[in-house]
């Protein structure tokens, strides 16, 4: 039966989420654990982490039925490129070491990635080809300023950049956490309410023509929610892959492809995974941290794989 599956799927994911915000209250770089420490410091990378998680798994899940290709990802579109772009700018101009950091210029970064992909998809006969191949092509160009910049930048700039591009959580304050947690909230109710437009697209644009869907429109508002949220992400976390790619499929074992369940868990076990991951990114090696982005990608890859073998119809 479908709904035991999917009842546990949501008791489990919210069980493993309550488990690591609690590890990661209790456990960090040093064993003394205050007041002070927890809500100044280990709280908001937890809020913050809970965020990017559930923001990343949504973004992939959607972009998925989107396209109908299981290995899109947030960072598919080029979306993330950008949001790296915004930030060696920012660490250029020495913004690391203010108190909004990277966040402000990444965020804008991503933003105006996200308008040139909006602008394409007004374009006469812009399907998603074309779409996935122009996400291609400035994810590449991103990729080139950001090597370009790493050549010719100082080292102390450099450093703290590189440690952002790989995932960065320690920057999180209570306040941006807050705010970024409800924002990302926002943005998945956007999407999930466009469950039966996902549900059409996932079958094809035929189909989903035939079944009344304005496949143009309803791509451009997804891409431009799903764009948000991605540069949301992106922009307070730096680049942490394989969330948005292992969750949704990991996920699609207890929902199914139905969006209207599968979002919602998306949510709940991206938050889970990325909380759980961040935990682990400040104890393995402590006292030193290691990026978040690493841990995610240590642990993803294997998971993959082993969702797609136990899977017998592979990921077409």
């Amino acid at each position: 039966m479908a709904h035991p599956k999917l009842f546990r799927g949501y008791f489990l994911g919210l069980l493993a989420w309550l488990i690591a915000f609690i590890a990661a209250l209790q456990l960090g770089a040093v064993d003394q654990v205050d007041f002070e420490v927890v809500t100044q410091l280990r709280l908001p990378r937890a809020l913050l982490a809970s965020a990017i998680g559930m923001g990343l798994s949504v973004a992939g899940a959607a972009l998925q039925a989107l396209f109908t290709n299981p290995l899109c990802e947030p960072y598919t579109l080029g979306i993330s490129s950008g949001s790296a772009v915004g930030a060696v700018i920012g660490a250029a101009l020495g913004l690391q070491w203010s108190a909004g950091g990277l966040a402000a210029p990444a965020f804008l970064g991503a933003f105006v990635f996200a308008g040139i992909l909006y602008l394409i998809s007004f374009r006469p006969g812009a399907g998603n080809l074309t779409l996935l191949l122009a996400g291609v092509m400035l994810g590449f160009l991103g990729s080139s300023i950001v090597a370009l910049w790493m050549a010719l930048a100082d080292a102390q700039g450099l450093h703290g950049a590189l440690f952002w591009l790989m995932g960065d959580l320690s920057r999180a304050r209570l306040d941006g956490s807050i705010i970024s947690l409800i924002s990302a909230v926002g943005l998945i109710f956007l999407i999930w309410i466009r469950w039966k437009e996902l549900d059409a697209l996932l079958m094809g644009e035929e189909d989903a023509m035939s079944l009344g869907v304005s496949v143009a429109a309803s791509r451009r508002k997804l891409i431009l929610l799903t764009s948000l949220l991605i540069g949301l992400c992106v922009s307070g976390g730096g680049m942490i892959g394989f969330v948005g790619l292992v969750v949704p499929h990991f996920a699609r074992k207890f929902a199914g492809a139905l969006h209207i369940r599968l979002i919602p868990l998306c949510a709940i076990w991206g938050a889970a995974a990325l909380t759980l991951a961040d935990t682990l990114a400040r104890i393995v090696a402590r006292p030193y941290e290691l990026p978040v982005g690493v841990v995610t990608a240590l642990v993803g890859a294997p998971l993959f794989l082993w969702i797609m073998l136990g899977r017998r119809e592979g990921i077409s």
